[in-house]
């Protein structure tokens, strides 16, 4: 399983959002992660999926790559999806960080707001 890349690339809609947590929790699931550690690997991808896309969808898509590590899962988003006011309010970005720390063990935000890194590792699973 080291190694293991998976890549989705999803239309810019929420409703397929869902696609991204299950394959998450899967993922966690087989590397052994506990039902905490799988819960929050799916809390932050949801939190993920919800501050690339607007709530209505957008044209484009969005691409979620999971790689199996050494230390655990690694998750890089980002989308293609046309204007993103999430993106532009800080209250959103707030938001996402104050959730979405508290369950991996790294989060990052490119400056423009279009790629999204994160990382669990299984120790802390």
């Amino acid at each position: 399983m080291i190694g293991d890349h998976l890549r989705l690339v999803l239309p810019a809609d929420p409703g397929y959002g869902r696609i991204a947590r299950i394959t998450a929790s899967n993922l966690a699931l087989r590397l052994g992660f506990d039902h905490r550690a799988v819960e929050d690997l799916r809390i932050a991808v949801d939190e993920l999926i919800i501050l690339l896309l607007r709530p209505e969808g957008a044209p484009g898509t969005i691409t979620v790559d999971f790689v199996v590590t050494t230390d655990g899962l690694t998750i890089d988003a980002s989308t293609t999806a046309g204007e993103r006011p999430n993106l532009t309010d800080r209250a959103a970005l707030d938001r996402f960080r104050a959730i979405v720390a508290p369950t991996v063990d790294v989060v990052s935000l490119d400056d423009d707001g279009v790629h999204a890194h994160i990382e669990k590792h299984a120790a802390s699973a």
